[in-house]
């Protein structure tokens, strides 16, 4: 129910208004999304489509003139007029009426026969070309995302982030622009034929156009509300699922142990009735509206035929019911279409929603996206980039007065931090938890922008550095992310597999000390880890993402608690490893176990986002009291 404002007439209008102007927002959003050319590639196909109208106009004209010719056999004397202007000038006039009769239905037949074939090959063009913009789109939308800072990446949970980037997508383009381009011609058969009714019985016309409309509007107001919420519902009921599967897997042992998979287990099926209700719900909506102008027609069309046979004489009267019948067998699945249409409109708006405020928020980063590189090129030019051992490339770091405060947060992570590590240097960033160690890492490897002063690697920022000499810089983080594919597959992230040298896999492997457990086995480069690793143990994933740090022979090398999950063994010979790149290869390490940065040039101790001691080991130990405890605890 609603309110006294909205039931009276001056509410009906604004809550129709409303709902036009939030489609006409919708579909110029979707619209936004394509590139220019495209945009007006859709627009001229769909108006294409629309012009399509102009045959089953015609079509019901003739089948107009079929009825008129048939029932004047009845009373020749009595043929309308027009009818034998029309047959005069079609060259008709000579036949006989059952002639003229089968002559004028066999064109009207083809000319709707025509419109339907028309429309189907229209139909599955717009579609086909709708689905190549869904992919472009994605595509653009996905590397804008990736290409944005941390902090934007970390906005969105992992199930928005792939609702909004794949079937968010799908709903804005193919739904809401394929239901769009659908309600603009079947409205443009509504405009036409209407047309042609008002010449023939202006009044009737008008009448009958009314009735239709008050019920297209009851329709609308009646189900677009509706439509709108159930959008919105399975829309957040499927995210929500996702979030759930995501996090159910993620946490399988420990919901095991505390026995709470039940509860995972409830809530997803409460989720999963909500989402298959509304689901029903929505496709309930599409149906009833054709049960409801069916029934119209039927009452339409038997006042229509009472009021002319009583008015007219029986010709007349004959060809006109048969030339509104005609139109309304036409127009009632004309209306189906544009009901469905704008069901879908709404449905896809509604969906969508997650994309176009991502799509508004990267518009400026993916108007400037350019044409992806060959991957052969790229391939080959990060061939030769290892291979010349990245030539150009100086391993030289340099933080200036380096400031950040993540959002919200009173206090700065990093506050004026100041750092230089000349070529083939080592430094080890030590201190207490949360003293912005980690953080001092992102900043270096540009995954995250300072607020004040600048980061320099090899001359230039980490973004331009790493586009420029792509491999020369590595990261290795404290929990290594793998995906589920091979050895090969996740020690060359990315890359396809013709293009991966299994040489140099198995290098990188051997200073990560794997390879010796991947060459006992059968398949060796090509065991598979599982999805996150689950086939390895967590040492193992250790110093898999150790190997593919590795994999490009890097001259900056930044390691966040690196070895940390290592056993001291394994950790004692990586270190090792890791002492022999000395001289070659800069390495920032992020520790708290200190006996893996003893020997570092320079040590950084840090706390509450401020480097408060520096200098060898030794020196550090001396100044600072804190790490002089924490050496003392580990025997250092």
């Amino acid at each position: 129910m609603v309110d006294g404002a909205e039931s009276g007439p001056g509410g009906i209008v604004q809550r129709l208004r409303s709902s036009i102007g939030l489609q006409f927002d919708g579909i110029r959003n979707a619209l936004s999304m394509l590139v220019a050319a495209q945009r007006r590639r859709f627009l001229v196909a769909s108006g294409l489509q629309a012009t399509l109208g102009l045959l089953d106009t015609v079509g019901i004209v003739m089948m107009g003139l079929v009825a008129a010719v048939l029932a004047s056999g009845l009373d020749p004397g009595r043929m309308p007029s027009y009818v034998k202007t029309v047959l005069e000038f079609t060259g008709l006039g000579g036949l006989t009426l059952i002639q003229s009769a089968a002559v004028l239905g066999a064109l009207a037949v083809g000319v709707m026969l025509a419109k339907s074939v028309l429309g189907i090959f229209f139909t599955r063009f717009l579609y086909r070309f709708l689905a190549q913009q869904q992919a472009q789109v994605s595509e653009r939308l996905v590397r804008a995302f990736l290409n944005q800072p941390l902090l934007f990446v970390q906005g969105l949970s992992t199930a928005q982030a792939q609702y909004a980037l794949t079937s968010g997508v799908g709903l804005g383009v193919v739904i809401t622009l394929g239901g769009a381009s659908s309600a603009l011609a079947e409205l443009f058969l509504f405009a036409v034929v209407a047309v042609v009714l008002l010449f023939v019985d202006p009044v009737l016309s008008l009448l009958v156009a009314g009735i239709f409309a008050v019920a297209a509007v009851l329709l609308v107001l009646t189900f677009g509300r509706r439509t709108s919420r159930d959008a919105a519902s399975f829309r957040e009921s499927t995210v929500r699922m996702d979030t759930m599967v995501f996090d159910a897997l993620s946490t399988y042992r420990e919901a095991m142990v505390l026995n709470r998979r039940d509860s995972f287990a409830r809530r997803f099926t409460r989720l999963a009735q909500t989402n298959a209700e509304t689901n029903a719900d929505m496709q309930f909506v599409l149906e009833v509206p054709k049960y409801l102008l069916e029934a119209l027609l039927v009452v339409v069309a038997f006042l229509l035929a009472l009021f002319q046979l009583g008015t007219k004489e029986f010709p007349a009267a004959a060809a006109t019911v048969a030339l509104f019948l005609t139109a309304g067998f036409r127009l009632i699945p004309a209306m189906l279409r544009f009901q469905a249409a704008e069901t879908n409109v709404r449905r896809g708006i509604e969906g969508a929603r997650p994309t176009f405020v991502l799509a508004h928020a990267l518009n400026s980063e993916i108007q400037e996206i350019q044409p992806l590189t060959a991957e052969s090129r790229a391939v080959t030019r990060l061939r030769e980039q290892v291979e010349t051992g990245h030539q150009g490339f100086e391993a030289a770091v340099v933080v200036d007065r380096v400031t950040f405060s993540y959002p919200g947060s009173t206090a700065p992570a990093l506050a004026d931090v100041s750092l230089m590590a000349r070529p083939g240097a080592s430094i080890a960033l030590v201190g207490t938890t949360g003293a912005g160690k980690s953080t001092l890492a992102d900043v270096i490897l540009g995954v995250l922008q300072p607020d004040e002063g600048s980061v320099q690697v090899s001359g230039v920022d980490p973004v331009t550095a790493v586009q420029r000499w792509s491999g020369a810089i590595a990261y290795v983080p404290q929990a290594v992310a793998l995906v589920d594919g091979t050895i090969r597959e996740n020690v060359a992230l990315g890359l396809p597999d013709s293009a991966i040298d299994d040489e140099w896999v198995w290098s990188a492997l051997r200073q990560a000390h794997l390879a010796d457990f991947l060459q006992s086995g059968r398949e060796a480069l090509n065991t598979v880890v599982g999805e996150r690793g689950v086939r390895l143990s967590g040492g193992q994933r250790q110093r898999l993402g150790i190997a593919r740090a590795l994999f490009t022979k890097p001259l900056v090398l930044v390691m966040d608690e690196a070895t940390s999950a290592l056993d001291a063994e394994t950790e004692d010979a990586i270190t090792r490893t890791l002492r022999d790149l000395e001289g070659q290869v800069t390495t920032i390490t992020v520790a708290h176990r200190l006996a893996t940065v003893r020997f570092a040039d320079e040590l950084l101790f840090m706390r509450d986002g401020v480097i408060v001691a520096r200098g060898s080991f030794e020196e550090v130990r001396a100044q600072e009291p804190d790490f002089a405890r924490q050496a003392k605890l580990l025997g250092l």
